[in-house]
């Protein structure tokens, strides 16, 4: 039954509202982004919480300014009605947001020419209570879907993207209906879709598909190439999944998505396909006004499309690269635990910030593309195969594994010859399962490595291309998610040694871009797909001299997984 809106008479949110978590300069009035407060208000409403309880404490926001509702569920905002989109509410900790008929999550609401017109919006939001453990739930993470039309002239060789996209979603799916003793949420990392602005339905309704709200974060591919402004090129975006940056709580970490891209026009045709890294100064301030509200023993799960910290090359995003880098990192740094998410790398890197660091108290994590690799949409990315990453998090107890995507129910599109597959352990069935080669069992994620064989592996990537020796003598391994909290692994109970992030390479993508190049696949935006050096910083090995044998590569996760995968030769 829809509520009805009650007045608000009495609100004075400059007392009533302020934020106290010990930081003076982090409120409202501070932080106003440029806005001069005009003492009217224009935005007022109500949180619902289930029932006719109504919930204090939620933070509401017009994009710029946030404050919290009182202790009957009434906010108010002093708004510029002129260049508000969105008026959202931070999902509070044990409840849910409403979903649309699509799944997607509804936090928000759109402000129209209506409410302009008459300098006034008026809303109520609910939610609902989790009545089962809302400390305990399980996120899907997943990056860079990236699909094309199949008219787009790109995926003509291999396997089209929208067909993997569509085992991508399927296998999530699956996945979240064998959690049955929790709650399950999705986030995607952003670049949804390929510059093509008619594929938002087609991402949608894969997301429809899931059982589970997504909570998406806007890519460059995600703007329209048609718009001439950063503002304009997000506007398909938001008519579709609304705001670009927002926050929410789940359980007992307090979530963060942010827009970090912003697009410029190329100056070569006038597209809207160029882009600076970092956060206007909207966002930035925005981000100091939600974060005003949270407490610093909080965990703090931030995600944007592009990696706001260190990077795959080891080296650290700097100011002059990424807008107000030093600034959110000096505001990050004040709380207890920090997550970052990104994709848009399409390679997988975890980093922790050693204790040196001022920024300690946070933690990397870019995830690979999880529809394989770019172009060909092979079974593999950059260092990690198709597939995602699953969270479980148990209060303040927070783990993760990685997901191989199990399905390829469909054939290549183009003509070019089959590749031999001679590095991949599975092989699809007719229903387009893969089993694995060792035992026809179904692939899962026990699998969390890839072994390579004596003579498989060069010791360096310039090798391989000069069509040197492999490295005989020696067992390589590819450790998907590993980072320096894991246990080196070890081959036969023998700790294997590091390879060098410089000398490192994924073998397997080599692979897959030497045979497409080899047989004379063009890029329409490219004339060479020659194979690329990559920065791996999860490959291992151990001395193995004999011709032919057999044995066992263990690794120990952080959280005390073990996992094995055993080799012969």
């Amino acid at each position: 039954m829809k509520r009805l809106f009650i007045p608000i008479l009495t609100l004075i949110f400059a007392l009533a509202c302020t934020p106290d978590n010990g930081d003076d300069n982090n409120n409202n009035n501070s932080n106003s982004g440029g806005y001069k407060p005009t003492g009217k208000i224009t935005v007022k409403g109500i949180v619902y919480g289930g029932g006719n309880d109504k919930l204090a404490g939620v933070v509401i926001s017009d994009g710029l300014l946030c404050v919290q509702t009182d202790e009957k569920g009434y906010f108010e905002i002093d708004s510029d009605l002129s260049r508000t989109k969105f008026i959202t509410a931070s999902i509070p900790s044990g409840y849910s947001a409403p979903v649309d008929a699509n799944g997607l999550p509804i936090f928000y609401y759109r402000v129209t020419d209506e409410d302009r017109a008459k300098g006034l919006v008026q809303h109520t939001f609910e939610f609902y209570p989790i009545t089962n453990n809302p400390e305990r739930y399980t996120l899907i993470v997943g990056a860079d879907p990236q699909p094309r039309a199949r008219t787009a002239g790109y995926d003509n060789i291999a396997y089209h993207s929208l067909d993997i996209c569509d085992d991508f979603y399927l296998d999530m799916k699956e996945k979240a209906a064998t959690i049955t003793d929790r709650n399950v949420y999705g986030m995607m990392l952003g670049d949804l879709v390929h510059e093509n602005m008619n594929l938002y339905d087609e991402y949608v309704a894969g997301l429809k598909s899931l059982g589970f709200p997504m909570f998406n974060i806007l890519g460059n591919h995600d703007n329209d190439p048609s718009a001439k402004t950063d503002t304009d090129g997000r506007r398909v975006y938001e008519q579709w999944l609304g705001p670009t940056y927002y926050s929410f709580n789940i359980g007992k970490q307090h979530y963060v998505v942010l827009d970090n891209l912003i697009m410029k026009l190329r100056a070569s045709d006038g597209s809207l396909r160029e882009y600076d890294q970092g956060l206007t100064d909207e966002v930035w301030q925005w981000l100091q006004n939600d974060l005003a509200y949270v407490d610093r023993s909080t965990t703090i799960m931030v995600a944007a499309h592009s990696p706001m910290f260190m990077g795959d090359t080891m080296g650290e995003r700097s100011n002059a690269a990424q807008g107000h880098r030093s600034d959110y990192a000096n505001l990050f740094s004040k709380f207890a635990k920090v997550h970052a998410w990104a994709g848009h790398s399409h390679t997988t890197f975890n980093y922790v910030y050693p204790e040196s660091s001022n920024l300690r108290n946070l933690e990397v994590h870019t995830v690979a593309r999880s529809t394989g690799e770019l172009w060909t949409n092979e079974y593999w990315a950059n260092g990690t195969p198709r597939g995602y990453t699953v969270v479980e998090v148990d209060g303040d107890n927070i783990s993760w594994y990685f997901k191989p995507t199990i399905y390829q129910r469909t054939q290549p599109t183009g003509n070019s010859p089959l590749m031999e597959y001679k590095y991949r352990d599975w092989d699809y069935d007719e229903a387009g399962v893969a089993k694995m080669r060792s035992d026809g069992s179904t692939l899962t994620e026990r699998y969390q490595m890839k072994v390579y064989k004596p003579g498989e592996y060069h010791k360096t990537y310039t090798n391989l291309v000069e069509d040197k020796a492999a490295d005989k003598n020696y067992i390589y391994v590819n450790v998907f998610l590993w980072d320096d909290m894991w246990e080196k692994p070890k081959y036969n109970g023998t700790t294997m040694t590091k390879v060098g992030f410089k000398d490192a390479y994924c073998l397997t993508d080599y692979d897959i871009k030497s045979h497409y190049s080899t047989v004379g696949y063009k890029l329409k935006d490219s004339d060479d797909y020659g194979p690329a050096d990559n920065n791996i910083h999860t490959i291992f090995r151990a001395y193995e001299p004999k011709s032919s044998g057999k044995g066992t590569v263990t690794v120990v996760d952080r959280f005390g997984n073990e996992y094995s995968q055993s080799i012969a030769w």
